[in-house]
């Protein structure tokens, strides 16, 4: 139960730094990277969190490892990459991106990682 409060809370911090990067942040020294990466790292973590809910609320196993969460990222990338510029105008293929979303989820896995291994001391 507790591990889906993480979950919960890095939904929370992405759509927050979403919405603080988009209306503040931007436009300032850092924007370039603000404004192309940081939003994809938040979204990799994001996806990642929005899939172990899924699954916990289907009583299947959570995401616990590289081996689901990179084909998972690679699977978004490449819809949001690839894909979307075939339909929507304005939209650009960057490779970067998908590296930016593998961040995140890497980051989301060090997170739970650490996260249960503090419940498991507390324990």
């Amino acid at each position: 139960m507790r591990e889906k409060g993480f979950d919960l809370a890095v939904l929370l911090a992405a759509g927050g730094f979403y919405l603080l990067n988009r209306l503040w942040v931007a436009g300032g020294p850092a924007g370039w990277f603000l404004s192309c990466y940081a939003n994809d790292i938040f979204a990799g973590a994001a996806i990642a969190a929005w899939t172990d809910l899924l699954l916990r609320l289907g009583r299947l196993p959570p995401v616990r490892s590289w081996r689901q969460t990179v084909p998972l990222l690679l699977v978004c990338g490449f819809v949001w990459e690839v894909l979307a510029p075939m339909w929507k105008t304005g939209a650009v293929f960057d490779p970067w991106d998908f590296a930016a979303y593998q961040a995140g989820g890497l980051l989301w896995l060090m997170g739970q990682k650490t996260f249960r291994s503090k419940q498991t001391q507390k324990s």
